[in-house]
């Protein structure tokens, strides 16, 4: 969902009749450049009778068929401000096409003040003549529950038809907004916003002069953002130039690094000229590796298009590529000079891909952040429905942590480590399934889970912090179970991770949500865990596997 809706895209308004979704909606389709659709005109229209003839005549049962015939055809409609009838949520054929049709919108009203909008109104059946109010509050509260499954609420009791339109559009387009990352010697800003790639050109031009600009990017980033990036360096006049290497964790290689050095040679890259790592964070890694090594260090800009690479690895300056016995083993540190996070670029990912990256986004919740975790708690439905402000918020509130993390502790050397919660066992996982059947971002939720119920056996937090952490990850998706990986092979591998210290495994352990620990763990324990772990593991996938897959197909209304 976009700002402005594009090609296929509709807003879909509901709530109690008398809250203002026809007059809002037409107000709102005219600022956006949409049609206006209302349901109840489409069904008098179909049956050349009135809303109360219908009733009087047929009764509710009729005019219920009608109007989910109605709906049924209108959510194949592109580009459409959508008005239900206050009562067509009740009908959960109704609410599964409405869901798919668009983003849904609750206009709330209090019952008294939508008796007074509706004050003598004859074409309402439902409400009769007298103690409209009660009425209207009795079906309230049986169709309240399927209001809130609504991904955006505006109260519309105390707010005029163009407050009402005024406040929906700004949750549609969200300001952008400027983080400043102060790490020692590098110093760089973090740009937040949303449909902002093509002014990227423009913002980069009162960074440097004109040069060279080599965009690293793999297949299908390019194909949809290329062109775009491409265009805006252009009109401010920069050269551009694509490098396209293979998708996937498996190329974040010195093999594939060698391409890309070669691409350079082939085209005289100069050292004042500056690379462009577009797409997610395996781009990101390896652009900022190459840049880190070629002709001894150059510029480069992070514009990260996932929400891994826009919330965590564009930031800090850690670059680095995978070895076969290890992630990240080869790497530098390697600040970029900008990060460009456009946040709509996120409605394009994968399904899928969205949803592994919101495992970094809880991770800053729990490691530093409580009343930012509550807010993931408050919103899980609204962040997997793409709702534009939410995920603006989502970005710039994770980007903030993790820039004030580094500020104190560029070269993970201290606090720093905190940023590994979940990535230990994480890691593991990643490895020993060869990168490819289990994304990043999964393997670092199931590492998450699996460091709270570590903490909490060695009483450093107590059982509500991991009943709450799982219950958000799994809200959102996200797996939390181990994959069938013995402890014997687990524990070899976790003897290489970059946390092991004087032959000690270091693990960043909860204490509280919003607070962790790094504490050194002896191996017994993390077996024991990790034994314990999969014996619990099948009982727990038969309870998530319907609920995972849901969530991956889609949010509520």
């Amino acid at each position: 969902m976009t700002g402005v809706p594009q090609a296929g895209e509709n807003i879909v308004l509901v709530g109690s009749m008398g809250s203002g979704k026809s007059s809002v909606g037409r107000r709102l389709a005219k600022r956006l450049g949409m049609a206006f659709v209302d349901t109840d005109a489409l069904v008098e229209r179909a049956a050349r009778l009135s809303v109360a003839q219908i009733f009087h005549r047929y009764g509710e049962p009729r005019f219920r068929a009608l109007e989910r015939r109605a709906i049924g055809r209108v959510v194949s409609g592109r580009r459409l401000v959508i008005a239900t009838g206050g009562g067509a949520v009740m009908d959960a054929r109704n609410r599964a096409r409405l869901r798919r049709a668009g983003l849904t919108i609750w206009l709330k009203t209090k019952p008294d003040v939508a008796a007074a909008r509706i004050n003598e109104a004859t074409d309402r059946p439902l409400l009769g003549a007298d103690r409209q109010a009660d009425v209207l509050a009795s079906l309230l509260v049986q169709r309240e529950p399927y209001y809130r499954e609504a991904l955006i609420h505006i109260d519309t009791s105390d707010q005029t038809v163009e407050e009402v339109t005024s406040a929906i559009v700004a949750r549609l387009q969200p300001a952008s907004g400027v983080i400043s990352v102060d790490a020692g010697a590098s110093k760089y800003d973090v740009h937040i916003g949303w449909d902002t790639l093509d002014r990227l050109g423009e913002r980069l031009a009162a960074h440097t002069r004109a040069c060279t600009v080599a965009m690293i990017t793999n297949p299908r980033v390019g194909k949809a953002y290329a062109g775009r990036v491409a265009a805006s360096l252009s009109r401010a006049g920069f050269r551009p130039t694509v490098v396209t290497i293979p998708d996937g964790e498996r190329y974040k290689t010195l093999p594939t690094a060698s391409r890309v050095y070669d691409e350079l040679v082939r085209r005289r890259f100069e050292r004042g000229d500056i690379l462009v790592a577009l797409g997610g964070g395996v781009i990101g890694d390896l652009t900022g590796f190459v840049a880190a090594t070629y002709l001894r260090g150059v510029r480069y800009v992070q514009v990260p298009t996932t929400v891994v690479a826009q919330v965590d690895s564009s930031i800090g300056g850690k670059t680095g590529v995978d070895h076969p016995r290890g992630k990240n083993l080869i790497g530098a540190f390697h600040h970029p000079i900008m990060v460009y996070a456009d946040v709509a670029t996120l409605r394009t990912l994968p399904r899928r891909e969205l949803v592994a990256g919101l495992a970094e986004v809880v991770k800053y919740g729990v490691i530093a952040d409580a009343p930012f975790f509550s807010y993931l708690e408050e919103h899980a439905e609204s962040i997997l429905g793409g709702v534009p402000d939410v995920l603006v918020e989502v970005v710039r509130r994770s980007a903030a942590v993790k820039a004030d993390v580094v500020r104190q502790d560029e070269r993970e050397t201290g606090l720093r480590r905190i940023l590994n919660y979940g990535h230990t066992a994480g890691h593991v996982v990643e490895t020993l399934t060869g990168y490819s059947t289990i994304r990043h971002g999964e393997a670092v939720a199931i590492g998450m889970d699996f460091a709270a119920r570590l903490a909490a056996q060695l009483n450093f937090c107590d059982q509500m912090v991991v009943r709450r952490q799982r219950t958000l990850l799994e809200r959102l998706g996200l797996p939390t179970v181990l994959p069938k990986i013995t402890a014997a092979r687990a524990i070899q591998t976790v003897r290489l991770d970059k946390k092991v210290r004087e032959g000690r495994v270091h693990f960043v352990l909860p204490r509280e949500i919003g607070r962790v620990t790094v504490e050194p763990v002896v191996e017994k324990d993390i077996i024991g865990m990790w034994r314990a772990a999969l014996v619990a593991k099948d009982t727990r996938r038969a309870k998530l596997t319907h609920r995972t897959r849901n969530a991956r197909r889609g949010g509520s209304l």
